[in-house]
């Protein structure tokens, strides 16, 4: 997989750590070291657990929290709806870490063999995954509306007989749990610590996103994108980069500017 170079530009002064930090889950980093603050918390998914099934108490869909898939404490679901087209046969199937939340029924379309490991204070609003082995979300995450992480893509669906193509939707049709089948071989897609993905932007097999690195809106990514990189377009171009501050030391210090 290539990686996508460009220059190095000084980018803080439009995009500063604390900004990033407050859009992706300040107020749960708060708690996790303790402060006190007068930000309203999230609120944890409520799990009701009748025999092997967990249920959402506020859920308006009927379906129920696979037993493969793994939270972490203080992790928000917004509806069990996302699971409808969760199939994975591993353990664990899925892990959110803690006080990560999956919000405007994000969805995880997964495969037998597919699992998707998602990190602590990551944000996942309105995703959509399509996995059949590996997809990895690191902490601090924030993924926008309509984005697209898929680690299997049919690049020769189009050179396929149409008589074939008719056959094998037809047998998806008959399938209760319309289960597609996978075309192509699936390579896993990483994403590191502190990456943004901005709305309907689509992440393509076999991609790793760096530290700190953000997906403009509607961008395609085929190739790797360095740590901080601020990338665009279709195909992804780096148009500048962000300095790499999202130290420990700097995180603390945003938390204490914006905590008065």
């Amino acid at each position: 997989m290539g990686c996508l170079q460009g220059r190095r530009t000084r980018f803080a002064s439009c995009l500063p750590l604390a900004v990033i930090l407050r859009a992706v889950g300040a107020l749960n980093i708060f708690r996790a070291v303790g402060s006190e603050t007068s930000m309203n918390e999230n609120i944890a998914t409520d799990l009701i657990s009748t025999g092997d099934a967990r249920r959402l108490e506020y859920d308006w869909y009927a379906g129920g929290i696979p037993s493969n898939v793994h939270l972490g404490e203080q992790v928000y679901i917004d509806t069990t709806y996302g699971f409808a087209a969760f199939h994975s046969e591993r353990d664990p199937g899925l892990t959110i870490g803690n006080a990560s939340g999956a919000y405007d029924r994000t969805t995880f379309i997964v495969g037998p063999r597919g699992r998707i490991d998602v990190g602590a204070y990551t944000v996942l609003n309105g995703a959509y995954f399509v996995c059949n082995e590996l997809i990895e979300v690191g902490d601090h995450c924030l993924l926008a509306w309509g984005s697209v992480l898929t680690d299997t893509w049919p690049s020769n669906a189009g050179s396929l007989p149409i008589s074939l193509r008719r056959e094998v939707m037809r047998a998806v049709a008959d399938d209760p749990a319309r289960k597609l089948p996978v075309f192509g071989e699936p390579r896993p897609i990483v994403l590191e610590d502190n990456v943004w993905v901005g709305f309907d932007a689509v992440i393509l097999p076999g991609v790793r996103l760096g530290r700190g690195s953000v997906v403009g809106c509607k961008t395609i990514v085929v190739e790797d994108v360095p740590p901080y990189a601020v990338v665009v377009g279709s195909p992804a171009r780096i148009v500048r980069y962000l300095e790499s501050d999202d130290t420990e030391e700097e995180r603390a210090r945003a938390l204490r500017e914006y905590a008065r």
